[in-house]
């Protein structure tokens, strides 16, 4: 059930709406501008400690990570100076994924604070704001 109120949340529906077309959203531009930055920021935040760790940078899965994080700053970057588009968010939202799903390594526990932050970000872009349901 509670993926279906995740659902619901996404395409702008509440919880009392039956199923039916995708309500209209008219984005809040300032304010999405304002979240995509806040990404791109946290994910540059991230990027830069996780080059810090020389020794890591030898493993080609975390030089991997390390670019597609960049990458992801860049996207958000790139859609924070151009027309604004829902599914373009919601896209580069849900490409954003944690450095670590389990337990953070003890010598890189400053990471963890970034990668929440980070993680905040995203699903931050991922909720419709008050004002942005089209009143029609």
């Amino acid at each position: 059930m509670r993926s279906v109120n995740f659902l619901k949340r996404l395409f702008g529906r509440s919880d009392d709406e039956e199923s039916g077309p995708d309500l209209p959203i008219s984005l809040d531009v300032e304010q999405r501008r304002a979240q995509l930055l806040r990404l791109e920021r946290a994910l540059d935040a991230l990027v830069g400690a996780m080059k810090e760790d020389q020794s890591r940078l030898r493993n080609p899965g975390w030089r991997e990570r390390v670019a597609e994080y960049g990458r992801l700053a860049g996207e958000a970057m790139t859609q924070r100076k151009s027309e604004l588009a829902r599914d373009r968010m919601l896209d580069l939202a849900f490409e954003v994924r944690p450095v670590f799903t389990g337990p953070i390594p003890p010598e890189l526990e400053a990471v963890g604070p970034l990668q929440d932050e980070v993680m905040a970000a995203a699903d931050a872009l991922r909720e419709v704001l008050p004002g942005e349901r089209d009143a029609s």
